[in-house]
């Protein structure tokens, strides 16, 4: 994510850039992703006024507007302060996701986080 954009146009860029879409569509189509998961003010926010969480989110919203049909999650723990509620993350990504899969690669001791997760 580029520092000097706020989340809407860190979002946008994936689809002006590989998509060839307008800035101001590709921003409203981004605003309607935050919408979804009720992210939609931070928008306009940098990235060092955002918490870590809403940084995950928005790093997922850019996968999912990516040509690829894998979305791999490297260690979710050192991207979000805690999964102690990862239901919640997995609800969210699943409201956001209805055609990649995603898988999320961790540590055996971290199996706990996810074990009441069907399938993201």
């Amino acid at each position: 994510m580029l520092s000097n954009l706020d989340m809407k146009e860190n979002i946008a860029l994936i689809k002006e850039v590989h998509k060839n879409i307008s800035r101001d569509l590709a921003e409203k189509e981004a605003i309607e992703m935050l919408t979804k998961i009720n992210l939609e003010d931070i928008a306009n926010k940098r990235q060092n006024q955002c918490k870590k969480i809403e940084i995950f989110y928005v790093m997922i919203i850019r996968a999912l507007m990516c040509d690829s049909n894998t979305i791999f999650i490297k260690s979710p723990f050192l991207l979000i302060d805690t999964l102690t509620n990862f239901d919640d993350i997995a609800k969210n990504i699943s409201i956001l996701n209805k055609h990649k899969g995603i898988i999320i690669l961790d540590t055996y001791s971290n199996q706990l986080h996810y074990r009441n997760i069907d399938a993201v």
